[in-house]
């Protein structure tokens, strides 16, 4: 069994150094949010800390905030959010600051409004920097589908990048913030759609009137209910939706597969998009990783699906 990690304040210290220092090509005046500590792969397991703009953000699994966390002197604000999928409670204000208002961080030159009063998510999904950046390169010009959009990160990226979004989520207040996630970027949101409703529902009534886009995104929550109380779960409905999708896709439109389901692995998530479609062979998958501040468990699946 190895040893517990030390709580000696310079062991601490040198830990977080180290773990800065392995991020320094991805911190920088264009990018001010990111993940410092990732888990065990930088000295602490169960505890992450993302950091938003000089603020951070502690998050632990199975375990109760460390004392030393309340003596950090580097951060603008400490914050710490229990990861609890049962309970899903806003983070705690720690240490430094008091953040009562929502504020801008910086991915790749683009702004977002993250907000630690708004409940269990603070506004972005760092683990997608990556693939952002991908679909600002590729849109110009290009018709996007953003399904499960949340605050309509990638809609903006879309955005940024020339092309015009369709956003679709159940919730009408993430696509209010999606808005004004638009308006921090001089993007007009009204040059682009936002639909309150269900992904399913509205896969099926593109395909029914014959719509076509040239990129689609289906980035879901591991489990999801509407309003009606239907249910969603990633490994019995993804391969649903991604069928769908395949026929909305114009000429040789690209998919974009996402999914943070732990228990589902790479190839059983290549599996629940091929076996849906209707010709497989027709396919091709390329894998991608997750963004290199990520060190820990390469828990999100990274698909993107083009015609061969």
């Amino acid at each position: 069994m190895k040893p517990a990690p030390s709580t000696n304040p310079s062991s601490i210290a040198d830990r977080l150094t180290r773990a800065a220092t392995r991020r320094s090509a991805i911190r920088s005046a264009d990018t001010d949010c990111y993940r410092l500590v990732d888990g065990a792969a930088d000295g602490f397991p169960n505890l992450l800390i993302d950091v938003f703009a000089g603020r951070w953000l502690i998050q632990t699994r199975d375990q109760d905030l460390p004392a030393w966390a309340a003596e950090l002197g580097e951060p603008r604000s400490v914050y710490w959010k229990r990861l609890d999928q049962t309970n899903k409670e806003p983070p705690k204000h720690i240490a430094g600051e008091v953040v009562a208002e929502p504020f801008l961080a910086t991915e790749n030159g683009l702004k977002y409004v993250i907000d630690f009063a708004a409940g269990y998510s603070q506004g972005i999904f760092l683990d997608q920097r990556s693939n952002r950046q991908r679909v600002r390169e590729m849109s110009r010009g290009k018709e996007v589908l953003n399904l499960f959009s949340y605050t309509c990160a990638f809609s903006v990226a879309a955005g940024a990048g020339g092309g015009r979004s369709v956003s679709v989520d159940l919730s009408r207040p993430s696509l209010e913030w999606g808005k004004r996630n638009f308006e921090a970027n001089d993007l007009n949101p009204a040059d682009h759609e936002f639909i309150v409703g269900e992904a399913g529902d509205w896969l099926r009534r593109f395909a029914k009137k014959g719509r076509k886009f040239d990129l689609v995104i289906i980035d879901p929550p591991t489990f999801s209910r509407d309003k009606k109380g239907k249910v969603f779960r990633v490994e019995r409905d993804f391969g649903t939706l991604s069928s769908v999708a395949m026929t909305l896709l114009r000429g040789r439109g690209t998919l974009l597969c996402t999914t943070n389901q732990r228990s589902l692995s790479r190839p059983a998530f290549s599996s629940l998009i091929l076996d849906a479609a209707d010709d497989p062979s027709a396919w091709k998958l390329t894998h991608a990783p997750m963004p290199a501040d990520f060190t820990g468990e390469p828990y999100l699946k990274i698909c993107w699906v083009s015609k061969r």
